[in-house]
């Protein structure tokens, strides 16, 4: 009894110690920033259409469209092949191959080219005709790479990290998106994006109360402020970039110059596991879901009037 005794007050003066030994109901600090002018033009608790998908994309990681507007394409988190799906009904209407089995997490189509990359910040280029192509990055497994989507407005596509933002105390609490210039064929060393948790989850109206601090103590995948981004995607509505994060449930909103417009704590129900988003030609969002005990979705939601 003395033994479970010691290690209980040890680990309760650990968790003082880190928060400051704040009373359970005491918060937090936060820095309360001007609240934007910002609508969501989605309800992300009711969308006008979903559909299951079929076991191969059972574990989908990745969405985008197809320049002609005609298809969706998917690809799995193991599988090298790109899924051609209707974007009516969900079905497989055709694959095509591109490399051997891997970690693959995000797509994106430029032009008539196909991009996919991997956890490790590989990306693999599928040109409309010919052979695939691999160019490596800087990025590793430790930045846990999950989204891929492309900025027209400098040619690039940004890199969403799940993991490691940087190096250094200014990455601290951050997700960082970093940009691959498609002319030089690079990846800028310090990222395009640094988003801040903390104002997600104020964002969201997340409280941060002690049961709050304790799970951000031990690990940044509970409590109020987690995010993990898993897909990305700019919206033709207003250019602004859109994120979805599987762990923390959330969709968040990102302009062009880096603010935080939105963030929004997305139905678990409808959506266990979002992995990855895009937008059709008339900018109605299509979020895919992986099946976490069931089959894998995708859910559309219309722009509203």
């Amino acid at each position: 009894m003395k033994h479970t005794n010691c290690h209980t007050s040890v680990a309760f003066a650990l968790i003082a110690s880190a928060f400051g030994a704040c009373a359970p109901d005491e918060q937090i600090p936060t820095q309360l920033l001007p609240p934007t002018q910002f609508a969501l033009p989605y309800r992300l608790h009711k969308p006008d259409t979903t559909f299951d998908l079929p076991a191969s994309l059972r574990e989908i990681s990745g969405l985008a469209f197809s320049t002609d507007g005609k298809h969706l394409l998917a690809v799995n988190d193991e599988q090298g092949s790109v899924f051609y799906l209707n974007p009516q009904t969900g079905a497989i209407e055709r694959t095509r191959d591109f490399g051997k089995t891997g970690d693959y997490e995000g797509i994106e189509v430029v032009d008539n080219d196909v991009y996919v990359v991997k956890s490790n910040g590989i990306i693999i280029h599928i040109p409309e005709s010919g052979e695939a192509e691999t160019w490596e990055t800087s990025l590793n497994s430790d930045y846990d790479v999950e989204g891929l989507c492309y900025d027209s407005t400098q040619n690039r596509l940004l890199l969403a990290c799940k993991g490691w933002a940087g190096e250094g105390t200014a990455f601290s609490g951050k997700r960082a998106l970093y940009a691959f210039d498609l002319s030089t064929k690079t990846l800028a060393a310090a990222p395009a994006y640094l988003l801040d948790r903390q104002e997600i989850a104020r964002l969201k109206g997340a409280e941060s109360g002690f049961i709050d601090r304790i799970f951000e103590f031990f690990s940044s995948d509970h409590g109020a402020s987690a995010f993990r981004p898993s897909g990305l995607a700019v919206s033709p509505l207003d250019s602004n970039l859109y994120l979805v994060a599987s762990v923390g449930k959330t969709l968040a909103v990102v302009h062009p110059d880096g603010r935080l417009l939105h963030a929004e704590s997305l139905d678990f129900e409808l959506m266990p596991q979002p992995e990855g988003l895009c937008f059709d030609r008339e900018g109605n969002l299509y979020i895919a879901s992986e099946g976490k005990k069931g089959v894998g979705k995708v859910l559309r939601f219309v722009v509203k009037n």
